[in-house]
């Protein structure tokens, strides 16, 4: 007899700001619904990481208003709504079963981009990457060229870097909605 235990996600993405003087969007290229299968003991025992899972492209562009200068952007995540469980039909999960990070997939040549690496799903607002451009002013940026890649890990046991097993925990078919936030960083934000 198999048991599935199923994790999935739905990305939500949303833009932080947008004003009349400076322009800032996320794009979803692909991956807006990342399924988890735990349909063997090997992967409850081991857990699953998706790597890319998706890619956002990031377009920002700055209009050189005075007092309004972008120098980058800070990338968010939490659990969408502020939610505090993964959520089943019959059972629920704690929020820290999902790791996330953010890397560069192309893009962001001259400037700093930080990623924090795996950060557990947060009920509220944490930021997973910073972007600054600090080489002589802001470089425009364009989602075809500038983009972002998530990973997520599920159940990888804390001896391999991880937050737990899944062993033990009842099968069912969870979902948790990640929401992504596009934050400006500069004079006037």
């Amino acid at each position: 007899m198999r048991t599935w235990l199923v994790l999935c996600f739905s990305l939500l993405v949303s833009v932080a700001s947008s004003q009349e003087w400076n322009y800032a969007r996320l794009v979803l290229v692909y991956g807006g619904n990342i399924p988890f299968h735990f349909n063997t003991i090997k992967r409850y025992a081991e857990g699953l990481e998706i790597q890319e899972g998706t890619i956002l492209g990031v377009t920002m562009a700055d209009s050189a208003q005075p007092g309004r200068t972008l120098t980058g952007f800070d990338l968010n995540v939490r659990a969408f709504n502020g939610a505090t469980e993964i959520t089943g039909e019959a059972y629920s999960l704690d929020l820290n079963v999902i790791r996330i990070k953010a890397e560069v997939s192309s893009g962001f040549g001259p400037g700093t981009f930080v990623s924090r690496g795996y950060i557990d799903l947060p009920a509220d607002f944490e930021w997973i990457c910073r972007y600054t451009d600090n080489i002589g002013g802001f470089d425009d940026l364009s989602w075809t060229d500038h983009q972002v890649a998530i990973f997520y890990e599920c159940g990888k046991p804390v001896a391999a870097g991880g937050n737990g097993s899944l062993l033990g925990e009842p099968p069912d078919y969870y979902h948790v909605e990640v929401e992504l936030e596009l934050v400006p960083t500069g004079g006037g934000f």
